[in-house]
């Protein structure tokens, strides 16, 4: 792209929509006011003093038409934006005009961006076939200038939308790019057997049709690649990593099943190679088996499943505690567990119903849920089947709607008293306790929550009671009542944490080592 004269970008305000020229700086609010135009207030101009560089690179944080606009503020600062190294293009447009006027807007700042390279080049908007062959010559603008992360990340109103961002040709050649992320792409099956991103080592793929043979050649094209994401992709129903000695970091992020297999389709994770497994997201008729995860060392277990819409949710549960189990079994050997709501609450109505998990080899356990009395059992059972257990760490994350849902005859049947539930406990032995938890931290503790606050009591008393070789257990309160005077915030707060320290440092303890530190973050 032609690269227009210093002199012609000089003196010059860009609006940051189309880039009209402004002949004036009267109504614009970036202007400085005169009461700093003497020498005392020029003094204190510590940004404008630092070097370019420096400048560049505090403003390739932010998104391209901000930084833009700082090129009215001096006439130094005229062509700063032209160098930064990340170019950060992110629009929502409501309508089609204003998806016009942002592809007007990426073309002009193209025109004008100088820098040999570019680090980051990022386009996020509402992509239609239209745009085509404009966002075709943004991509080619990038790898040509060398881009080392690419990010094409469309989105769309409508999920039946059949507007995907065909790939060009060129892409799938040895482009320069490590990172390369795409949503709402399509991946031509046919390229993707010569595809050759030699050196990519970061993809990740939202929204897309993917085969099986497509991830396949993925694999192979890759050699360097090391983290793979496939986030609410739909179309295969096997990931075989064997083709790639490199991939260590797997994340599956959701995924749906055909409609004509509700419940019965499953993806089948075959990873000797892979270091570290996640799978999360929403499960949309689908199912997960792992055959071959031989060198896992860390994973993460916080997907979650649709309940039944039809029929007896008691079968629906045995069903997803069946395919829990199963990956439970076969992560019994990895060091680092996560598990999330969903699957804490299937744990926990297999501990009520007296059915336990698979022993695990795990030493350090997270825990992402914001816990109440029906999560008790589910973390019982964890530590009793996780007998090497040396960290424990429980995120208080807020709930969602995702939680199982069951028939109300269930709780009724199986209703308990969380203190009481942990008295029962404690003449239970659970050997991870008793030779090898030395540490627990809990983040998000909320102490505006009552009933969070009780369960969270309960469960300190317990671990102080019965962990013998506990070294430290760290809580990280916060509040987010947002009905407190500002008058009476801080009094409020060092009074709760206070109240908390007391009663937390007032429990038995079973370790003479053991040290409980109250942290506050409150908001």
């Amino acid at each position: 792209m032609r690269q227009p004269s210093e002199s012609s970008v000089n003196a010059t305000i860009w609006d940051s929509t189309t880039f009209y020229r402004t002949p004036n700086l009267k109504n614009n609010p970036l202007k400085r006011p005169r009461s700093c135009q003497n020498k005392e207030c020029q003094k204190v101009d510590r940004i404008s003093n630092l070097p370019d560089p420096i400048i560049q690179h505090i403003l390739s944080f932010l998104p391209a038409d901000d930084a833009i606009k700082t090129c009215i503020l001096s006439k130094r600062w005229d062509t700063i934006w032209t160098l930064v190294p990340n170019l950060i293009f992110r629009r929502e447009c409501s309508c089609s005009q204003e998806a016009e006027n942002f592809a007007v807007f990426v073309d002009k700042a193209l025109m004008h961006y100088r820098s040999p390279k570019v680090k980051k080049f990022l386009v996020e908007f509402e992509f239609t076939e239209c745009f085509k062959a404009q966002v075709d010559s943004w991509v080619d603008f990038a790898v040509r200038l060398k881009v080392e992360e690419l990010c094409l990340e469309f989105h769309r109103e409508i999920a039946d939308d059949p507007d995907y961002y065909y790939l060009p040709n060129f892409l799938y050649n040895n482009i320069p790019a490590e990172k390369l992320s795409l949503r709402f792409c399509a991946l031509s099956p046919n390229k993707l057997k010569q595809v050759s991103w030699m050196s990519l080592k970061v993809l990740s793929i939202s929204y897309s049709w993917l085969s099986n043979e497509m991830i396949k050649n993925i694999c192979l094209g890759c050699s360097l690649l090391e983290y793979l994401k496939l986030n609410q992709c739909c179309g295969f129903d096997q990931i075989n990593t064997n083709f790639s000695s490199s991939l260590k970091d797997l994340v599956v992020d959701g995924s749906w099943g055909p409609e004509d297999k509700f419940g019965d389709f499953v993806i089948t994770i075959k990873g000797p190679n892979i270091l570290s497994l996640t799978l999360a997201g929403y499960m949309h008729r689908a199912n997960y088996m792992l055959l071959d995860v031989s060198s896992l060392v860390e994973a993460n277990i916080g997907y979650r499943m649709k309940s039944c819409s039809h029929g007896c949710r008691s079968n629906w549960y045995s069903a997803h505690r069946s395919v829990l189990h199963d990956l439970l079994e076969k992560l019994q050997h990895v060091e680092k567990l996560t598990i999330g709501t969903w699957c804490l609450q299937i744990l926990s109505i297999s501990e009520v119903k007296g059915l336990s998990s698979p022993t695990s080899a795990c030493k350090y356990l997270t825990l992402n849920k914001k816990i109440n009395k029906w999560d008790l059992p589910g973390i019982a059972s964890l530590l009793q089947s996780s007998p090497n257990l040396q960290k424990l760490t429980i995120n208080l994350m807020p709930s969602n709607n995702f939680e199982f849902e069951l028939d109300r005859s269930f709780y009724k049947y199986y209703s308990f008293d969380g203190e009481e539930y942990w008295s029962l406990y404690n003449q239970r032995i659970f050997k991870c306790l008793v030779l090898h938890l030395k540490s627990v931290e809990i983040f998000g503790f909320d102490t505006s929550c009552s009933s969070l606050k009780l369960v969270v009591d309960q469960w300190v008393q317990f671990l102080l009671k019965n962990a013998k070789v506990l070294e430290n257990m760290i809580i990280h309160a916060q509040r987010d009542d947002v009905n407190r005077t500002w008058m009476s915030v801080e009094a409020q707060e060092l009074m709760e944490l206070l109240e908390l320290t007391q009663a937390f440092l007032s429990y038995p303890r079973a370790s003479p080592n053991a040290k409980v530190m109250l942290e506050s973050c409150f908001k």
